[in-house]
């Protein structure tokens, strides 16, 4: 596990200028090593620092050895995801993959520390500049203290440094425990989780966190950048520049209070049953949905939701599994028939046995069940058996009606 604490030291203007002329230097290693992997089609250190180091220390020659290394560090990182994009749009789109840009480091950049430029003794904090190594005194919050003491493993392995826009020098102190281990909840129920635009996660127990505040607030950035963007002036530019990130921090939060109530609930609860939405992207550039879907889907930040329940989960020996998402929505949780007229808004009324209920409460319930389902037919213990479903994974009495579009998912 990996925490983040920042800090913001009181230092001297000779000393800013150093660690200024040093984001300097740290961006042009960077940019250096970055050529030399992508000409010699190479994303290993040893090579990288056998073929180019001599050539960094001479452009750069007062940037410290270590901070050299921690600049190959993150090029060699950078230049990894950058292969995996353009080979991902190579297979849609080559033209563009062509066209897509090389990893770049601007000279106003956040450096990369590990454990030999920076230390910490006691509250005396030491970094590595190009004239010399730099010694302040810092004081580090107590909540982070008493949340995360030494004595549990926490130990300081690495800071992120630089500047912000009002000419203040950050330390983002980045500190490292070994995992913990908990033992997994198998004796809980399972439940399914729908996640949705109205409604950012909607539970099969019928329990609903709506997204309301998060579309107000979504509404109102929306308007003012709308109006900042036309107006063009200055000021409207300073205005774009201060509410940026306002409206991302505030989704950010919602999905942290969100998760955490699902990860600290009360109930006994061992496994909690998502939609596989890794798709969703790449319907949109299929084109398969129109203006208005695009920009809803767009601005849903459910892969945010996903990563912070799995991780708050896991702490708590919860175990978070995923499903095909396909009829999810439009599959009848009680008689398991697929009819897409069946849904009208948030509303779920079956044609075809007349059951009735929330149309995200009913999703939320065939993730639920679909898992079920797939544990049943691979030879594991079933929990939580789905309504009107055997263990063999046939239903015990034939479903009302006929299934319009297709079966449900590992039935034959």
């Amino acid at each position: 596990m990996r925490r983040t604490v920042s800090i913001f030291p009181e230092l001297s203007g000779e000393e800013k200028a150093s660690i200024i002329e040093t984001r300097k230097q740290y961006a042009r290693a960077f940019n250096m090593s970055v050529e030399c992997l992508i000409n010699n089609s190479s994303t290993s250190k040893r090579f990288l620092h056998k073929v180019q180091y001599e050539r960094i220390k001479e452009e750069c020659p007062s940037l410290p050895t270590g901070l050299i290394q921690c600049a190959r560090d993150v090029a060699v990182e950078a230049v990894k995801t950058w292969n995996v994009k353009k080979t991902k749009l190579k297979q849609k789109k080559p033209k563009k993959a062509e066209r897509m840009k090389r990893p770049s480091m601007k000279e106003k950049c956040t450096m990369r520390y590990d454990v030999r430029t920076v230390t910490l003794r006691g509250s005396q904090l030491t970094f590595s500049t190009c004239e010399r190594r730099i010694k302040t005194i810092i004081s580090i919050p107590e909540f982070f203290t008493e949340r995360y003491p030494d004595s549990e493993g926490w130990k300081l392995k690495g800071a992120n440094i630089g500047m912000d826009r009002k000419g203040r020098v950050f330390v983002n102190l980045i500190y490292e425990c070994p995992d913990p281990v908990i033992e997994e909840n198998k004796d809980g129920k399972i439940v399914g989780l729908d996640r949705g635009v109205y409604n950012i996660v909607t539970t099969s127990d019928g329990t609903h966190y709506g997204a309301k505040d998060v579309r107000r607030v979504k509404r109102k950035y929306n308007h003012v950048r709308s109006v900042l963007q036309e107006k063009g002036t200055r000021s409207a530019k300073r205005r774009l520049k201060s509410i940026s990130g306002c409206e991302k921090r505030f989704v950010h939060d919602q999905n942290h209070c969100i998760s955490k109530k699902l990860a600290n609930t009360d109930e006994d609860v061992s496994i909690y049953v998502l939609e596989d939405l890794s798709s969703m992207n790449m319907k949109r550039l299929r084109g398969k949905s129109n203006k208005t879907m695009r920009k809803w889907l767009s601005n849903w930040s459910y892969s945010d939701l996903e990563e912070k329940l799995t991780y708050k989960c896991k702490r708590n020996g919860i175990r978070v599994e995923f499903v095909d998402a396909r009829y999810t929505s439009q599959k009848c949780s009680v008689c398991k028939t697929i009819d897409k007229a069946s849904r009208k808004g948030n509303r779920y009324t079956c044609r075809h046995c007349g059951s009735r209920m929330h149309a995200d409460t009913n999703a939320a319930i065939n993730i639920r069940d679909n898992y079920i389902t797939r544990i049943q037919q691979s030879g594991q213990a079933a929990v939580n058996q789905p309504y009107g479903w055997g263990a063999t994974g046939k239903p015990e009495t034939e479903p009302v009606g006929k299934t319009l579009t297709s079966k449900p998912s590992g039935l034959s």
